[in-house]
């Protein structure tokens, strides 16, 4: 008679080692606050929480979003304006070959202007180091266009070349030396009125760093 009692006892047992092995599983398994809080905070600083007009990781102002991710980020945003500069500082007719207008270029272009000018814009804007970001560079035709477009909520435009009533800045896009003949040339965008044009290099005009994120 023994025996059924010594087995039940030991079925109970068993069953309530299972019983709590399951809950010790389910406990190590769920998230700590801690894990919560932490998910929670990275989750501020995605890209998707960036509307035009906000501030930006480098503390610029967003002026560009391509609406989802790009091979080179999907945000632009736009530094304060830097003092006025040559395009390739008194280098005007040295050839900086391969810049391109796209949006998304802008980066490349400044390096190639800053490893083949001894100053201008592209140095001026390489050198920035704006909200502890080193990434800024001079925008390109497309990109300074953008810019443009959003030059109300972006701000802090003002006349690129002293003396002229005219609000220039420049891009990182060379002119291309097949359309003009000349490789002293290079495209910049009036502010006052929205026009772009390629005009010499050896004017100063304003410059405004951008990056992307």
């Amino acid at each position: 008679m023994r025996a059924p009692r010594q087995q039940a006892l030991l079925g109970a047992l068993v069953l309530s080692a299972l019983v709590l092995s399951a809950c010790s599983s389910r406990s190590s398994e769920s998230t700590s606050p801690t894990e919560a809080t932490s998910a929670s905070a990275a989750a501020v600083e995605t890209a998707g929480d960036y509307m035009v007009g906000d501030t930006g990781p480098g503390g610029g102002i967003v002026f560009y979003d391509a609406g989802s991710a790009q091979p080179w980020g999907r945000y632009l945003e736009a530094g304060p304006k830097l003092a006025p500069a040559e395009w390739c500082g008194d280098d005007w007719e040295l050839d900086v070959a391969g810049t391109q207008e796209t949006i998304g270029s802008g980066a490349a272009n400044t390096e190639l202007m800053a490893a083949a000018c001894g100053a201008g814009a592209g140095n001026t804007v390489s050198d920035y180091d704006g909200g502890g970001k080193t990434d800024w560079f001079l925008p390109s035709k497309d990109e300074l266009t953008a810019l443009y477009e959003q030059r109300e909520p972006v701000g802090g435009f003002g006349t690129g070349n002293p003396g002229s009533s005219f609000d220039a800045y420049w891009s990182s896009t060379q002119s291309d030396a097949g359309d003009t003949g000349f490789t002293d040339v290079a495209w910049a965008h009036y502010f006052d009125g929205g026009d772009q044009s390629y005009d010499s290099k050896a004017n100063l005009y304003g410059v405004r760093p951008v990056r992307a994120f």
